[in-house]
């Protein structure tokens, strides 16, 4: 217990960049689910970590080109995805195996890109070099209030279109404004810790929290709850070693904490059907 104590500290940077990004992105993914855009928000992952993957090939220094061609990438990307006589989740599916494809052929490379691009596929807060004072950390958190500040005419836009035509004008800037909000901030936690990482914070609690929660005020703030908790519970999990074969094996930190949402959201599911079930045979 001591040592985990100890290592809660030394790797308090860590666990508060994890927890920042990973409740910045959990509030960002409740408009992704409410458009019913969660295929295009996990393919946009895939092309920032491609913009990742290229910055490190070029050798281009900092944090400002992967999110500017992250941004640069929207535009195409809503432009294929409305092409006429194709599905939407065809054009998406095809875009996001070509972008994952990319960006492990860059592997190839090795060297330095090779492993800076292993780290952006699976990440690991643990053993990161991320700092809660980092360049990056203060573009997510100016896109994030950015965010909130448009929030009621992005859900305008997104559940009354015509009506905003109607009462306000052309939606597509606007639009435009929250596919380059969200691009940016998926590169920032793509680059900081990992896609996995990223994809599971912007989906897993609004999908595990949506179905109890109607209120968007209440679940906004649950959202961010459940995906702090999640993320300081696989730190202290991958902080405890299992001993097997005669070693100390410790977890990988990201992948503890994707484990504790998926587990997390799978309860919560499971109470709800259970709860349902219970509540209708009573009625009956």
């Amino acid at each position: 217990m001591t040592n985990i104590l100890s290592s809660w500290t030394l790797f308090l940077p860590q666990m508060v960049v994890g927890s920042l990004v990973g409740a910045l992105l959990s509030v960002l993914g409740i408009l992704i689910v409410l458009r019913g855009m969660t295929f295009f928000g996990v393919t946009l992952s895939q092309a920032v970590t491609f913009s990742v993957a290229l910055s490190l090939f070029m050798e281009w220094p900092g944090e400002i080109f992967p999110i500017v061609f992250s941004c640069v990438l929207v535009f195409p990307l809503l432009y294929v995805r409305k092409l006429r006589g194709l599905k939407e989740e065809v054009i998406l599916g095809i875009l996001f195996v070509f972008f994952s494809a990319a960006s492990q052929f860059m592997l190839a490379l090795g060297g330095n890109v090779q492993n800076h691009l292993m780290a952006a596929f699976f990440g690991d807060i643990l053993t990161s070099q991320v700092r809660a004072d980092s360049f990056g950390i203060y573009i997510a958190v100016f896109f994030f209030i950015l965010y909130l500040s448009f929030f009621r005419r992005f859900l305008f836009i997104s559940f009354d279109r015509d009506e905003y035509k109607i009462q306000v004008g052309n939606p597509l800037p606007f639009d435009l404004l929250f596919y380059i909000i969200l691009a940016a901030s998926l590169t920032v936690a793509v680059n900081l810790l990992g896609t996995f990482y990223s994809i599971a914070h912007l989906i897993l609690p609004v999908f595990a929290l949506l179905p109890l929660i109607r209120s968007l005020k209440l679940l906004t703030f649950v959202c961010a709850l459940f995906s702090v908790l999640a993320t300081i519970s696989g730190f202290l999990i991958s902080l405890v070693g299992i001993e097997r074969n005669g070693e100390l094996i410790y977890f990988p930190t990201s992948s503890s904490i994707i484990l504790v949402l998926c587990v997390l959201a799978f309860f919560l599911h499971l109470i709800r059907f259970l709860t349902t079930s219970v509540f209708s045979k009573s009625v009956r």
